[in-house]
């Protein structure tokens, strides 16, 4: 009897377990159905977290994350960029049918199943959808760089010095790096933080063109009534500043540069000790008697004959409106020679009907003379090439190199800067200088005129050639 009764509790028991396990396994199951109308535990979307939320809750979530403004700073300047500025729009409707597809298109008794067992899924990801109006944001940029950018400033002519006066290195906005940078902070839920790229502009280093209006000004500034005429050449790449360059002058003992080439031209050794004293004489004693007896040479016998092949080989070199029609202090009646130069109706200098020349000239005959000296290249290496060396062109430049007289040209340029020049002085209305400058920025050529009806003082000539040759080495080694 004990033992039926005893069976009977067992199976009342083990019936009642077994209800209570459906029970419980319904009760599972309307618990999993809640969940699963919901977001799937873990999900992000667009880099938040909506694991759990239902499609509403997540839309209003992510609307109000990405409405959130970016914060931009540009330099020390911080600003926002609403994303509605820039017709931001999250495509939350398609973000959320696919996350939706996860719950919809997974098996439902597996996912059960995890459930019970309380396994989580692995996390998923979806990616953000998202637009904005990229003319907008440019527009929006270059707003910015308006209101922030900073141009940088030209190097300026100070007048009391004559030296170049450095700009001042500006910044600007660089709105294509910028705008990649904000693309990717519109599309983060945090840390919608942006710093603007910002790039330096350095000052332009000074043109040319800068340099002769500069010259320009500061010739003005002087009421000259005469004229200046002026030719450099940057001997690095051949670029040329030309003021009044086409203007014949008396060549005055600048005439004597291609005097000397024209001596070397016949030596096929190295000059005698008597040959080098007339030489050096006629340029750093600058004899005018030295000079003839070198045009005597020249023209074997002959100076008047000497001047004349001077003159045929400048025009070989293509220096028309250079030339020599005789010889130095000559008394008899001269000539008359046509120049394009002296046939000008607009300006006439007066200049020596014996010999004469432009700045335009002599600066292209020693841009030939260095040329030849540096790699035997140029003109002169081209036209005379078996009557002129390379070592002959170094010493011609060499020799001009001693003539230091701590003026004009040479007054402009730091002490120990070599210069390689012949001046000269007319009778009282013409001064000029013609030479090579070797400075740490660039080697270039200067050659300088000037010339007035009124007697030109030495006084107001010289320090007026000394500023101009200041400023040409400040813009050479700015």
């Amino acid at each position: 009897m004990n033992k039926r009764v005893n069976t009977t509790v067992l199976e009342w028991t083990a019936i009642l377990l077994v209800l209570l396990s459906v029970l419980g396994l319904v009760f599972q199951l309307v618990a999993f159905q809640a969940v699963r109308s919901s977001l799937q535990s873990g999900m992000n979307i667009a880099g938040v977290p909506v694991g759990g939320m239902n499609l509403g809750e997540a839309d209003n979530l992510l609307m109000q994350v990405y409405a959130t403004p970016v914060e931009l700073r540009y330099l020390e300047e911080v600003m926002y960029l609403e994303p509605a500025e820039i017709s931001f729009r999250l495509e939350t409707e398609t973000m959320l049918s696919v996350a939706d597809t996860y719950r919809t298109e997974t098996n439902f008794w597996s996912n059960y199943w995890d459930y019970l067992w309380r396994r989580s899924g692995n996390p998923v990801m979806v990616p953000i959808v998202a637009e904005y109006s990229d003319a907008q944001l440019t527009e929006f940029l270059l707003d910015v760089a308006a209101r922030y950018d900073m141009p940088s400033s030209e190097p300026t002519l100070n007048t009391s010095s004559f030296a170049v006066v450095p700009g001042t290195t500006g910044y600007s906005l660089d709105v294509s790096s910028s705008r990649e940078i904000i693309d990717k902070a519109l599309k983060v839920p945090t840390n919608r933080r942006v710093i603007l790229t910002v790039k330096d502009n350095v000052s332009n280093p000074p043109t040319i063109i800068a340099l002769r209006n500069s010259i320009d000004n500061y010739i003005q500034s002087l009421d000259f009534e005469g004229i200046v005429s002026l030719e450099v050449v940057d001997l690095s790449t051949g670029e040329q500043l030309s003021i009044n360059p086409r203007v014949a002058y008396s060549a005055l003992s600048i005439i004597k540069i291609p005097i000397i080439f024209e001596r070397y031209k016949l030596l096929d050794t190295i000059p005698t000790q008597e040959t080098t004293k007339i030489i050096e004489g006629s340029v750093i004693q600058s004899s005018n008697l030295y000079a003839n007896i070198l045009l005597n040479e020249i023209g074997n016998g002959d100076k008047v004959v000497g001047a004349s092949l001077l003159t045929s080989d400048m025009h070989m070199l293509g220096f028309t409106n250079t030339f020599m029609a005789g010889y130095f202090d000559q008394k008899s009646k001269p000539p008359v020679v046509e120049t394009l130069a002296n046939t000008r109706t607009d300006v006439n200098t007066i200049p020596d009907p014996f010999m004469q020349t432009t700045v335009e000239d002599m600066a292209g005959f020693l841009t030939m003379l260095y040329q030849c000296s540096q790699d035997f290249s140029g003109g002169i290496s081209i036209m005379f090439a078996d009557f002129v060396t390379q070592e002959e062109c170094q010493a011609i430049i060499e020799l001009l190199s001693k003539n230091k007289i701590a003026t004009l040209i040479e007054a402009g340029v730091p002490e120990g800067t070599r210069v390689a020049h012949k001046h000269g002085f007319g009778e009282g209305d013409t001064i000029g200088d013609a030479g090579i400058v070797f400075s740490p920025g660039g080697n270039y050529v200067v050659v300088l005129y000037m010339w007035q009806s009124e007697y030109l003082e030495w006084e107001y000539s010289a320090p007026v050639v000394a500023n101009i040759s200041r400023m040409i080495f400040s813009y050479f080694n700015y």
